[in-house]
């Protein structure tokens, strides 16, 4: 009895993952106001009724794609920071995360769809509380580096660890903002490890 309920979670499951690959290609090639729901039912091959079982509206599509897209590169990231040694200086660790931040805006995300989501962003279009908000798992994580500094002695911090944490956060979307608009004369690598070297210098304690 419990197999055809179970089948047809699975195929909700599918339905609602083809419409959000058919988004997403359809998205990659064309500006959100091009993409219709009409556009995304028909490469996804389902009813515009159907369309409307999983989402409210193509605004609800689209936040839903973004907010498990950051919640997959979140993972990644703290994936990446677990796997490095504890005994590691937490600015060399920091160092080391704003460098695979960059990596992932430059090779797996592109410039192309960040300046998408600024643009997104800077309209009242579609809810990108997942990408701005401050309860993202990506400030937790830059509160954890700064704590670990501040623990061990290495970091002397005039702010509360959560101000802290904002305005590296800042400093790192400042960057990949910048990257975009001056794409592809902007090294994101190169100019985001300098710039957050001089922002762990104004924090490091003073050795006596």
């Amino acid at each position: 009895m419990a197999e055809k309920p179970n089948r047809k979670k699975l195929q909700a499951a599918e339905t609602k993952q083809r419409l959000y690959n058919s988004a997403k290609v359809l998205l990659a090639k064309n500006d959100f106001n091009d993409v219709s729901v009409d556009s995304i039912v028909q490469a996804a091959g389902v009813s515009k009724g159907t369309f409307y079982v999983h989402f409210e509206s193509k605004d609800a599509l689209l936040a839903s794609l973004l907010s498990d897209h950051v919640k997959s590169v979140d993972l990644g990231y703290r994936s990446f920071l677990d796997a490095l040694p504890d005994t590691m200086p937490a600015s060399e660790v920091m160092l080391a995360f704003i460098v695979k931040i960059a990596d992932v805006l430059n090779d797996d995300i592109g410039y192309e769809n960040m300046a998408t989501v600024y643009r997104l962003q800077l309209t009242s279009f579609v809810e990108t509380s997942a990408v701005k908000g401050y309860a993202r798992e990506l400030y937790a994580m830059f509160h954890s580096i700064l704590d670990r500094g501040q623990r061990r002695g290495e970091f002397a911090i005039p702010l509360s660890l959560d101000e802290l944490a904002k305005h590296f956060v800042m400093a790192i979307r400042g960057l990949s903002y910048e990257w975009c608009i001056r794409y592809p004369d902007f090294d994101l690598k190169a100019q985001a490890t300098e710039h957050f070297k001089i922002l762990l210098s104004g924090i490091r304690a003073s050795r006596p």
